[in-house]
Formats: structure tokens, C-alpha cells, sequence
């Protein structure tokens, strides 16, 4: 596969990651507009707007396709928002014969029934430019979905097709059709005959991606498709995994599909059962055992459960949990002079003039043992930028009802997560990187 965006080569199953605020980034090809979208008040406000579309999404059943909106008559209709499209992340894939490279987010959180999606001709952008987009009359494996068990709507007539929605008033931005078409990851990994949703129109992902990989454990995922693939008796291989590079600006991670499942009895590796979690049956929940501020645990709490996210970055704890961590917290930080709080996180500390710092350890110990230890720059948000004067503890406390804590992924940073989903664990794997 040649490299148009230098994202870099696949390696093996590993896909190159990299972040859309990064230089590197084939988001940024359309100027410095999309360079400046991931600013504090957009990752602050992105997750507050996830947060709240994933917690009403669970309470009407919508999650995990349990209440699904009515279908019009041209087929399914596909609620996105914008807060589900603003990804932090993106790595290059092929689709078609021959591979037509297009760049494309990836989440591991789908509401209603889930589904992969892309950008297709025709665009219905008027003037607007039409690039980065999947053309299917250069393909000669393109095929539309018919009606039948490969059709994720509830089909009418002989196509297969859907409308996507945004926003409350469900009104319709677009239309599309479910195809099927050979998704290249690497050279030696390819997928024939892969289900998504191709729709017609320009921009429909905010981040200025081409479309967007369903990595959740609904029924068409890629997720889905991995494990659908392989022998029932294949227990050597991961799902997949990714690595979240620690620098926004310049460092690189990748993405696994379909990797040799590593050891998790050895060194700090660890891994923790997967969880179901009513309503939201298509998301990865595990529980969290224990919380630690260097050496002093904190009380145990009512609620434990905890989701892994890639689309929210910042890690939020239930009132109770939260509120323990920050006195702790803020009790073992006494020495330094406190800083008034910023948006939502309110544990905020002025080193200026301080030639070094120091602060506690962050210990999250899921079931079974596995931990997550933010580093410095994971656990603490730089409000003035890379420099140390106005700092802030990276944690902030959930709404009351919401019944669970989202780990997002600043704190999965610089580990690499792997999803175990037919052996039904996550582990956590530190310098794998």
C-alpha cells in the first residue's frame, strides 16, 4: 500500500495512529482550521456532550439497540451526532479493489445496532470539495447489500439503505447505502466482503476524517467480523489493541487488528474480565477493584463498574470516588499553593518560579489485578501548554446518575490495551509501546 498521508506503512497487523492535533496528521491537509479543533474548550466540551449522549442513549434503550428508532420507509435510520464523531485518533486503511487509501477514525463506543462507516461518491457538497471520499465505480469487489440476514436495517423494498440523522430533532443530514467491499488493514490482513454504511455527503465526519471504524462488539463491527472469521478454538489472537501516543503534537501509536495475544502473567502486564453491562451491551466495562494515591488506598465505594473509552479524553469517577481521590490528592500535594479551578477540574496547583515538582502516584487496579498508572503528563492537564505554572489534576467528577466511571484515554496512554474479546479480558500491557 502506498503511503499518501505519511502515516506510515502497516506493519504486520499494526496499523500507525496518530492524533488529529498532530502536524503529521492527514486530518490537517485541509489547513490550519482542523489544527486548531482539538483546543481545551473542544476536548473539554467534546466530552461533556459524549457523556451526556451516552448516558441517554442507556436510559432509552438506544445503546445497544434494545429501543432502536422507527425505520422510515427507505430503511434504517443511523442517530449520529457530533459528539460521537469528534475522534481523537485516526489510522489509514484500504477499501475496494484496488485498496482506495482513506484515512478514518476509529471508536470503541457505538450506539443502536453499530456499524462501520465511509464517505462515498457522490458527494452532496455542491461546490464543496469532494476528496478523501471512496468511490466505489473504481472497485471491481463493490458490491450493494441485499435484504437479508447481511443487511443490518430493516429492509423495504430491494436495497438495503439508510438515513443519518443528527442532533435531538432527528432530522436527516444524509442518506446511504450498506455495501460490502475488501477492507485492507495491511497487506497481509484483509477482510473480504466487509459490511459498512456508505453515505453521500461531504463532512459528515467533524473531524474531517473519511469515515470512521467500528471497533464495539455490536453485530456488524469489525470486532464482530474478527471473531466471526476465525476458528471458535483460536485463542492466540487479540481482537485487537492500540497503543495512544503520550504526545498530541508529535509521537505515534498503532493499532492492532487481529495481533498475537501477548502474556499477561509476566512483568507489570496484567489483564481484567470484560463486564456486560445492561443497555450498553456493544461498549468493554471491567470493574475497578481498587484506588490509589501513591501509597494510601481509598474507601471502597458503591459503584465500581468503569467503561474503557478512546473518545472521551478525560478519565471521570462517580461524586463518591472522585471526591476521595481529590482529598487525597490535594491532602499529599499540601506543600505547593493552589491555582483556581479550570472547567471542570477543580484540583488546580501555581508552580511558578518552582524549579521541579513532584506529585503522587495515580493507581487504578481493575478484577484480577491489572493496573493503569497515568505518568505525570497523563494525570495532570498543562493549562497554559507545555508549560508547568497553571497545572490540574486530569480526573473530574460524573453527574450522580451517571452509573459508571468512563477511563478515558489520556489515562491509557503509553500502554498498550488489548482486547481479548473471545477470551472475554482486557489487559494492560506497559512498554510495549
Amino acid at each position: 500500500m502506498v503511503d499518501r498521508y505519511g502515516l506510515g506503512p502497516a506493519n504486520g497487523n499494526k496499523l500507525p495512529l496518530i492524533h488529529r492535533s498532530s502536524p503529521c496528521s492527514p486530518l490537517n491537509d485541509a489547513g490550519k482550521r482542523r489544527q486548531q479543533e482539538a483546543l481545551p474548550a473542544d476536548v473539554f466540551d467534546r466530552d461533556v456532550r459524549r457523556l451526556r449522549t451516552i448516558l441517554a442513549a442507556a436510559q432509552s434503550g438506544v445503546a445497544d439497540g434494545t429501543a432502536p428508532a422507527p425505520a422510515p420507509a427507505s430503511g434504517v435510520t443511523l442517530p449520529i451526532t457530533g459528539t460521537l464523531l469528534n475522534l481523537d485518533y485516526s489510522v489509514m486503511v484500504g477499501y475496494g479493489t484496488p485498496a482506495q487509501q482513506l484515512p478514518v477514525d476509529f471508536d470503541t463506543l457505538r450506539l443502536g445496532s453499530g456499524i462501520s462507516t465511509l464517505r462515498c461518491k457522490p458527494c452532496r457538497g455542491g461546490d464543496a470539495p469532494c476528496d478523501q471520499v471512496f468511490d466505489p465505480s473504481r472497485s471491481s469487489s463493490f458490491a450493494p447489500v441485499s435484504c437479508g440476514q447481511e443487511c443490518p436495517s430493516a429492509c423495504h423494498g430491494s436495497g438495503c439503505s439508510l438515513d443519518v440523522t443528527f442532533g435531538s430533532n432527528n432530522y436527516i443530514a444524509a442518506n446511504g447505502t450498506f455495501v460490502k467491499d475488501t477492507l485492507t488493514l495491511s497487506p497481509s490482513a484483509t477482510l473480504a466482503s466487509f459490511v459498512l454504511a456508505c453515505i453521500d455527503v461531504d463532512n459528515i465526519h467533524s473531524t474531517g476524517s473519511s469515515g470512521l471504524l467500528d471497533l464495539s462488539r455490536s453485530r456488524f463491527s469489525l470486532v464482530s467480523r474478527l471473531i466471526t472469521s476465525s476458528p471458535p478454538t483460536d485463542n492466540t489472537t487479540a481482537a485487537f489493541s492500540y497503543c495512544l501516543p503520550a504526545s498530541e503534537r508529535s509521537s505515534r501509536g498503532f493499532l492492532s487488528i487481529g495481533g498475537a495475544l501477548p502474556g499477561f502473567s509476566g512483568g507489570n502486564a496484567g489483564s481484567t474480565p470484560l463486564v456486560d453491562y445492561p443497555g450498553h451491551r456493544n461498549s468493554y466495562f471491567v470493574k475497578l477493584a481498587r484506588l490509589n494515591v501513591s501509597d494510601t488506598e481509598l474507601p471502597t465505594t458503591e459503584s465500581n463498574l468503569a467503561a474503557l473509552e478512546v473518545g472521551t479524553s478525560l478519565t471521570f469517577f462517580p461524586p463518591a470516588i472522585y471526591s476521595a481521590l481529590r482529598d487525597e490528592f490535594r491532602k499529599q500535594m499540601s506543600m505547593y499553593r493552589p491555582a483556581p479551578a479550570y472547567r471542570m477540574l477543580d484540583t488546580c496547583y501555581n508552580f511558578t518560579g518552582l524549579p521541579g515538582f513532584e506529585v503522587p502516584a495515580v493507581i487504578l487496579e481493575f478484577e484480577g489485578g491489572a493496573t493503569l498508572q497515568p505518568d505525570v503528563g497523563q494525570m495532570l492537564y498543562f493549562v497554559d501548554g507545555d508549560h508547568s505554572s497553571y497545572v490540574c489534576l486530569a480526573f473530574a467528577a460524573l453527574p450522580e446518575d451517571f452509573p459508571y466511571a468512563v477511563i478515558g484515554n489520556r489515562a491509557q496512554q503509553t500502554v498498550e490495551v488489548v482486547y481479548d474479546v473471545r477470551g472475554g479480558k482486557v489487559g494492560f500491557v506497559p512498554g510495549s509501546c
